[in-house]
């Protein structure tokens, strides 16, 4: 297994554990917020018609990591209802990155637990 230890590995961890889970996680998504929200209901009604269409994810141009995966300044996180970005915000804590709440009950944003 190979060690997590960069910010962009702990994304990582936290968005296989949010699919584990049945919350679609991407990111660098090449599509505006509305078209990417669009995108990814029809793809989870395609696949699981009967489902909850539950996702998250980050824009191409949005990522805030640098050639060594540490985290730059704050990602947003776009996040298909509220308790899907509770969800999230769990999943990162375990993975060992903060997700704030961004005035928006389905928008985060996403910052190092650790003092650099």
């Amino acid at each position: 297994m190979t060690p997590i230890s960069t910010d962009r590995d702990r994304l990582a961890l936290a968005f296989a554990e949010l699919n584990r889970h049945g919350i679609l996680a991407r990111g660098d998504l090449a599509a505006s917020t509305r078209e990417a929200h669009a995108l990814l209901r029809q793809h989870l009604a395609r696949l699981y018609p009967h489902g909850m269409g539950s996702y998250v994810f980050w824009q191409a141009g949005e990522d805030r990591f640098d050639a060594d995966g540490a985290l730059t300044s704050a990602l947003p996180l776009h996040c298909s209802a509220y308790n899907v970005s509770i969800a999230v915000a769990a999943a990162c804590s375990t993975a060992g990155l903060i997700a704030h709440p961004d005035g928006r009950a389905t928008m985060l944003r996403l910052t190092p637990a650790h003092a650099r």
